[in-house]
């Protein structure tokens, strides 16, 4: 709802408007857990809007599959789930951004909240669920576009997130929960007013 509010705001004066769907693969990189980094799968939302290079907005994000932490022979595993919520600020450098090639470079910052679950023999140990406190964090990462038809373009980067959680770690104390996220997407790009008859003059004056 907060996406939708902030891209209706600055919708009718936007030169360009951006929406991704986006996937990858995530590892971990938590401090003192046992059973090493792991690695699980992604699925998350932008929505953004603004100048024809740089826009701001909205990022929403959730897992598929969770980290999952186990020691070798013990019986119980740990998983931890999260969702992502917050703001976007995100830079394209192209010579037109909606229809080239260009290196992205974004930022944000929101809410990470969560749950940790422990399992005995794969069974679920309802009285053990830790339900997080949702804890604000950043995010920044680096990446590049390209168009596949007209305005639809793939993207894939890399974007690291920062949060820690203070006490609500599995051993108690404030502990980082940040972690590497590398991502592939679908992006639609739309420009509108004198961005648009910009990059006509200029794609008509290429050919």
């Amino acid at each position: 709802m907060l996406v939708l509010m902030v891209s209706a705001c600055f919708q009718l004066n936007a030169q360009q408007l951006f929406f991704e769907a986006f996937s990858g693969y995530n590892m971990t990189a938590y401090e003192n857990i046992t059973g090493g980094n792991q690695g699980y799968v992604p699925l998350g939302f932008r929505v953004a809007g603004g100048l024809e290079h740089v826009q701001i907005g909205g990022e929403y994000r959730r897992n598929i599959t969770n980290p999952s932490f186990q020691t070798l022979d013990s019986p119980f595993r740990t998983e931890l789930e999260e969702t992502y919520y917050g703001a976007l600020l995100r830079g394209n450098v192209s010579t037109l951004p909606a229809y080239r090639f260009g290196l992205i470079i974004k930022a944000g910052a929101g809410y990470y909240q969560g749950k940790e679950m422990t399992f005995e023999n794969d069974v679920l140990i309802t009285e053990n669920t830790i339900d997080f406190d949702k804890t604000f964090g950043w995010n920044a990462g680096l990446g590049i576009s390209a168009p596949i038809a007209s305005l639809v373009h793939w993207e894939i980067g890399y974007q690291y997130n920062a949060v820690s959680r203070d006490g609500q770690s599995i051993t108690g104390e404030k502990q980082n929960f940040g972690y590497h996220s590398f991502q592939m997407g679908l992006s639609l790009n739309l420009v509108f007013g004198n961005t648009a008859k910009k990059c006509r003059r200029v794609i008509s004056s290429k050919r």
